[in-house]
């Protein structure tokens, strides 16, 4: 029965190939909409099983007493050639820009509470900020020395600022916080040597959120780039080794649409599924052309050697991708959902790289032999 439907399918390819490729264009530009809904979790919490009772006590905390996470600004002194140059971050002027940025901070949506060794200085100082260093270090004389350390390091080069956060586990909700922390952080006044970093929970998943981003976009294209060149140079013709790395690509995408519309997110277990998907699924392609050229070399004509490579090969796909599927799916039991998530997308994308390779190749290599190189012959001809 395998072998019938198969039958069928590489007749229907070759018979009527400029179909096959506009079903295959309509499901792609759906599956690519789709892809648009992807989001993306860096949240710590959300990597975890959410029936688990740490990660619902948290919840539980976060919702009964505000945010459970911080955004430390570093305040430290940097190397400058400025004559005016801060020398002790104890200088008042480091303090004005930080009590300017504090008070700008507190606008910030999400922001709940923020906090600095300024206001302890203010409220040492009567409700004034000190204007000189000597006053800033009499007011600290009369502190405790556990406390003064926890206000600067050691040699006065840095100071923090706690910015406490209420965005939890919600993806759009940090980056947009840490969007607005950076805007302030660039719109506040600062002396010659000194910068503002900010760091912390938060922070730093809202990095992660760019290098996941930058991840995915270079191990796909690098991955396709380095394909390509192999398959160059394996079929020696510049159109016959695009065509397997279109069907896988075309995986990708699909993959990326049944992301968004089951809800998997983007995470650090799947931020590569694109190469990984290239790398997997363009051996379908390979194996499927390979067969075809072979059966060409025999005398068969184009309609019967696609017929022999798509029912031959596809046989085998069908084996092989059934027991890597397998092999994926066994993931999805695992009980982080990053391991979940990768499972379900990798037995997708296979599956979906076999079912492209054996619907849309055959009618792209019907497309090459048929029109194509037919094309070429006659521009050389005319040529010569």
């Amino acid at each position: 029965m395998i072998r019938e439907i198969l039958k069928d399918l590489a007749n229907f390819s070759e018979k009527k190939p400029f179909l096959m490729v506009l079903i295959i264009l309509i499901i792609t530009i759906f599956a690519g909409i789709s892809a648009t809904n992807i989001k993306t979790q860096t949240s710590f919490e959300k990597m975890l099983p959410q029936n688990n009772p740490i990660v619902q006590t948290l919840y539980e905390v976060r919702d009964e007493f505000g945010g459970t996470d911080v955004v430390i600004l570093a305040v430290k002194i940097v190397p400058t050639n400025n004559p005016n140059k801060v020398v002790d971050i104890r200088d008042p002027r480091v303090l004005r820009a930080v009590k300017e940025l504090e008070e700008s901070l507190r606008t910030v949506d999400g922001i709940t509470e923020v906090s600095s060794p300024v206001d302890t200085l203010e409220k040492l100082n009567g409700g004034v900020l000190p204007q000189d260093i000597d006053t800033v270090k009499r007011l600290l004389s009369k502190l405790p020395e556990e406390q003064r350390r926890r206000m600067f390091n050691s040699d006065y080069s840095m100071m923090i600022i706690n910015a406490f956060t209420d965005v939890g586990g919600n993806e759009k909700k940090n980056v947009r916080l840490m969007q607005d922390i950076k805007e302030r952080i660039n719109e506040t006044p600062l002396p010659p040597g000194v910068e503002i970093i900010p760091t912390g929970t938060p922070a730093l998943r809202d990095l992660l959120d760019i290098l996941m981003k930058e991840s995915q976009r270079f191990t796909t294209i690098f991955g396709f780039i380095g394909i390509l060149i192999i398959l160059i140079a394996y079929f020696k013709r510049p159109i016959t080794s695009i065509l397997p790395l279109l069907p896988v690509i075309i995986s990708v995408i699909w993959t990326g649409g049944a992301m968004g519309l089951l809800g998997i997110p983007l995470d650090m277990a799947t931020a590569g599924i694109g190469s990984l998907i290239l790398g997997l699924g363009i051996d379908y392609g390979i194996h499927l052309i390979h067969r075809f050229q072979e059966e060409k070399r025999k005398g068969l004509p184009t309609d019967k050697a696609i017929e022999i490579a798509v029912v031959e090969t596809g046989t085998a796909l069908l084996a092989t991708t059934a027991t890597t599927v397998v092999g994926f799916l066994a993931l999805v039991f695992a009980p982080l959902p990053l391991m979940k998530h990768l499972g379900e997308t990798c037995a997708m994308g296979i599956t979906f790289s076999m079912i492209v390779v054996l619907t849309l190749l055959p009618a792209l290599i019907v497309i090459e032999d048929y029109y194509i190189i037919p094309f070429i012959k006659r521009i050389r001809s005319k040529g010569e």
